[in-house]
C-alpha cells in the first residue's frame, strides 16, 4: 500500500469520510420527510444537500491536520505517536457507522414497505412504486392512431378522452384537463417534461388499431419520478363493447394506484351505445365540435344526429347536441331563440338517458342562464356539472360568468383561477381570466396572462378576443378596432368582433363605419345576440329611441326587456318603462326588498327612474338597493356584465341624478372620465342626466371624452371598413 494510503488509513481520514457520506444518506432522507409534512418546498432539500456537499472537503482537511486526544484536539504534529490512540478512535468510527448503515437500511426498508408505500408490477416492466398521495394524480395523453391508413386520430383521442372523463370521477385522484394533456401529442415530449409541465406524478399513454368493428387499445401508466412502467396492458374488442372496456381499463389503472373507482349510480343507468358504427360516428362529431366554428359545430350536429338514427338512447349524442347549439348562439351567429330551441330537447333526453352527463348538466345551465335569466339555476346545474365532471372546463367559465353575475365576484374569480390550474395550457380558459381581471380594473395581471398566452401563441384568437376587451375598457379605442379586425378575419362565422367595432366606431363619432360594422355583424346571422347588442349600445348611444326598442324586441333571452325600457325612458313615456322594467325584474326573479345582483341594476336603476317621474315613492327603494349593491362592489371591480360594460361609477352618478344631487353626480362622472370611459354622449342622450345638461361641469367631462374619442379615431386613417 503507498505510503500516502496508509497514512489515510492512520489518521482515520478515510474513516471519517464513509461515517459522513453515511450520516449525509441519513439526514438526507429524514429530511425529505420533515420538509413534506412541515409543507416545505423541493429548495429546502436542495440547501441542505449543499450544505453537506460543502461541509465534506473541510472534515477530510481537518481529519488529516488533527488527532482526537483525551486531552482533547490536538495537531497531529505535534502529537507523540507512541501515544496516539488513532486505533481506538478508528474502532469508535467504525462502531458508529455501523449504526449509521443500520439506521440507513431501517429508513430504506420503511420507505418501500412501509403502510405509505403501494406498488403495482407487470411482469418485468419495472420496480414498485410508491403511491402516497402526491402519486395520485394522472394526465392521460391523446393515444397514438396505429391503424393500417393512419386515419383514425379522430377514434384514438375519442378513446383517450373517454378514460379521462371516467378517471375524473374517481375521489382522490387529481386528472389533468383534455386541453392541456392533449397538448403533449407525438414523441418529441418526455414524460419528465409533461409531468411537470401538468403537474402530475403518472402519465397514460396508450395507442389504438382500429380494423371494420374490431379494436386494439394498448395502454400504459407511467411514473414521471422514475420512467418505469407501473402498469401497462393490451385489449382486443369489439367495438359494441367499448364502453364496459374503457370502464375495464380505469379500473385497472386505479387499481395500481391503489385507489378505488366509485363511479355514480344514480338507479336511472345510461343507455349505452348499441352500435359500432354510431359510436365512429359521435366521435367524428366530436372532434369536428373541439373548436367552435361555426362550420365545424353544424357538420358535428350532422354526426351526432346520424349516430342517434342508428342508436336513439345514445346519451353523449344527445349531449353533444346540446353543447353544441349552445355554442353555435355565441360563436356562430345563430339567433338566441333558434338554438335554445334545438338546445333545451337534446340537454333533457340526455339527462333523462344518463343524470349525470357533464355536458347536459352544463347547457342546461346555459339554457337557465340566457334563456329562463334564472341564474341561480343556472348556478346550481353548474354545480352540478363540475361533481360528475371536474374537468369539464367548459361549467367552470360558464359558472363563473353566473357567479359574476350574481354578484359573487371573488368566488367567480377563484372558480377561474381554479379552472386554469387543472388544464394550465388552455389558451381559452386563460382568457376567461384575463376577462374578469379586466372587468375588476386589474390590468396588469390581465397583461401577464395574456403575455403567457401570446408567447405559446401569437396568434391566438380567444387571446385577441380579450385584448382587444381590455383595450376598449382602457379607452384604447384604436388599439381595440385592430385587435377585433384581427379576430374577426381569424374566426370566421362569429359575429362578436364586428359587432365591437361598431360600438367602438360609434363612441369615435363614425356612424357610417358603426353602420357598416354592424351589418357585417348580421351577415355572419341576422338577429343573433351580438348584432342585436351592437343595434342596441349604437342606437343608444345615438339617442335613436325606436331602433333601440326594436332591438328589445329581437332579443328574446335575457335583456330585451331592459332595454325596451331603456328606450321608453328616452321618449319620457314613464308608464311604459316601468312596466318593461318591472316585467324585466320579475323574468330575473327580483322582487322588491330583495338583495340585487349584477343582472338587474340597470333595471333597478331605470324602474327608480321611471317611478321618480311618476311621483311614486317607491323609487326609493329600488334606488337604494342599486346603490347599495354597486357601492358595496366598488372596491372589487370597475364594470359588470358584457357589453356594453356596466361602469359602478357611472351607476352611482345615474342613481344620484333621481336624488338631485349634482355634486355627487359630477363626483362620479369625474371617476369615470379618469377611468377611460368614453362614453361622451351621456350628457346629451342619457335620460338621468336630462336635468343636468347646463352644468358645466359635467358638460366638460363630456366634451373631455369628446376629444379623446376623436383622438382615437385619428389613429385609425386607412382603417378597413366593410363594403
Amino acid at each position: 500500500m503507498p505510503k500516502f494510503l496508509q497514512e489515510l488509513k492512520r489518521r482515520n481520514v478515510i474513516r471519517v469520510s464513509v461515517a459522513y457520506l453515511v450520516l449525509s444518506w441519513v439526514l438526507l432522507q429524514v429530511g425529505d420527510v420533515l420538509f413534506e409534512a412541515l409543507r416545505l418546498d423541493d429548495s429546502a432539500l436542495t440547501i441542505l444537500v449543499a450544505i453537506l456537499a460543502l461541509g465534506f472537503i473541510p472534515l477530510v482537511v481537518f481529519a488529516w491536520i488533527y488527532e482526537l486526544t483525551p486531552e482533547g484536539v490536538k495537531r497531529e504534529s505535534e502529537i507523540d505517536r507512541s501515544q496516539s490512540i488513532t486505533a481506538d478512535t478508528g474502532r469508535r468510527l467504525n462502531i458508529a457507522t455501523v449504526i449509521l448503515l443500520t439506521a440507513a437500511l431501517g429508513l430504506f426498508a420503511w420507505a418501500q414497505f412501509g403502510p405509505n408505500s403501494g406498488s403495482s408490477q407487470v411482469g418485468m416492466e419495472g420496480p414498485a412504486v410508491a403511491t402516497g398521495t402526491a402519486q395520485r394524480s394522472i394526465a392521460v395523453l391523446p393515444f397514438a392512431d396505429m391503424s393500417a391508413q393512419a386515419d383514425q386520430a379522430y377514434f384514438a383521442d375519442g378513446i383517450a378522452e373517454e378514460l379521462l372523463n371516467v378517471l375524473a370521477q374517481v375521489d382522490g385522484l387529481k386528472v389533468a384537463a383534455r386541453t392541456s394533456s392533449f397538448k403533449f401529442r407525438g414523441a418529441e415530449h418526455d414524460i419528465v417534461e409533461i409531468g411537470h409541465a401538468l403537474n402530475v406524478a403518472t402519465v397514460l399513454e396508450g395507442s389504438v388499431r382500429k380494423s371494420g368493428n374490431k379494436v386494439r387499445i394498448t395502454a400504459q401508466l407511467i411514473d414521471v419520478a422514475g420512467g418505469f412502467h407501473v402498469w401497462s396492458e393490451s385489449y382486443d374488442r369489439e367495438l359494441d363493447n367499448i364502453f364496459a372496456l374503457q370502464d375495464e381499463i380505469a379500473v385497472s389503472i386505479v387499481d395500481a394506484l391503489k385507489l378505488e373507482l366509485h363511479l355514480q349510480s344514480t338507479g336511472n343507468e345510461p343507455e349505452v351505445v348499441d352500435s359500432g358504427e354510431a359510436y365512429d360516428l359521435f366521435l367524428r362529431g366530436r372532434d369536428l365540435a373541439r373548436e367552435p366554428s361555426k362550420d365545424g359545430l353544424l357538420r358535428a350536429i350532422d354526426f351526432f344526429e346520424r349516430a342517434l338514427a342508428i342508436s336513439p338512447n345514445f346519451a353523449p349524442a344527445h349531449g353533444a347536441i346540446a353543447t353544441a347549439w349552445t355554442w353555435l348562439e355565441d360563436y356562430g351567429g345563430i339567433p338566441s331563440q333558434e338554438a335554445f330551441d334545438h338546445a333545451e330537447p337534446a340537454a333533457r333526453r340526455a339527462l333523462e338517458l344518463d343524470p349525470n352527463r357533464a355536458d347536459a348538466l352544463t347547457a342546461m345551465g346555459f339554457l337557465e342562464d340566457r334563456k329562463y335569466d334564472n341564474a341561480t339555476a343556472a348556478r346550481d346545474y353548474y354545480e352540478r356539472a363540475l361533481a360528475a365532471n371536474p374537468t369539464f372546463t367548459e361549467a367552470s367559465t360558464l359558472y363563473a360568468d353566473v357567479l359574476f353575475d350574481l354578484g359573487e365576484t371573488t368566488r367567480a374569480l377563484q372558480v377561474r383561477r381554479d379552472a386554469v390550474e387543472l388544464d394550465p395550457l388552455s389558451s381559452f380558459l386563460k382568457s376567461r381570466l384575463v376577462g374578469q381581471l379586466s372587468g375588476m380594473g386589474r390590468f396588469d395581471e390581465a397583461d401577464r396572462l395574456l403575455s403567457e398566452i401570446f408567447a405559446a401563441n401569437p396568434d391566438d384568437t380567444y387571446g385577441y378576443e380579450e385584448l382587444a376587451n381590455l383595450r376598449f375598457i382602457q379607452g384604447r379605442l384604436a388599439d381595440a378596432v385592430k385587435d377585433y379586425t384581427f379576430l374577426h378575419e381569424n374566426r370566421p362565422g362569429d359575429p362578436y368582433a364586428a359587432a365591437n367595432i361598431a360600438i367602438c366606431y360609434a363612441l369615435m363619432l363614425d356612424a357610417d363605419a358603426a353602420q357598416a360594422w354592424v351589418d357585417e355583424a348580421r351577415a355572419r346571422g341576422a338577429g343573433n345576440r351580438w348584432e342585436l347588442e351592437a343595434r342596441r349600445t349604437v342606437a343608444q348611444w345615438r339617442g335613436d329611441w325606436d331602433a333601440m326598442f326594436r332591438a328589445g324586441q329581437l332579443f328574446l333571452a335575457k335583456s330585451g326587456a331592459t332595454w325596451q325600457g331603456q328606450a321608453s325612458l328616452g321618449k319620457s313615456d314613464w308608464e311604459a318603462a316601468r312596466a318593461s322594467f318591472q316585467r324585466s325584474l320579475s323574468r330575473l326573479n327580483y322582487h322588491q326588498g330583495d338583495e340585487p345582483n349584477g343582472n338587474v341594476l340597470e333595471s333597478l336603476a331605470g324602474l327608480a327612474l321611471a317611478e321618480r317621474r311618476l311621483g311614486l315613492d317607491s323609487w326609493t327603494t329600488y334606488a337604494a338597493a342599486a346603490r347599495r349593491f354597486a357601492e358595496k362592489k366598488l372596491e372589487e371591480s370597475i364594470s359588470l356584465g358584457r357589453w356594453p360594460s356596466i361602469n359602478l361609477n357611472y351607476l352611482l352618478a345615474q342613481l344620484a341624478a333621481i336624488d338631485g344631487d349634482t355634486d355627487r353626480v359630477v363626483r362620479h362622472m369625474q371617476v369615470v372620465r379618469e377611468q377611460n370611459i368614453l362614453q361622451h354622449t351621456f350628457l346629451q342622450y342619457d335620460p338621468f342626466f336630462a336635468q343636468l345638461r347646463d352644468e358645466p361641469r359635467l358638460i366638460g367631462i363630456a366634451g373631455h371624452m369628446r376629444e379623446r374619442a376623436l383622438a382615437e379615431h385619428r389613429k385609425l386613417e386607412g382603417a378597413r371598413i366593410p363594403s
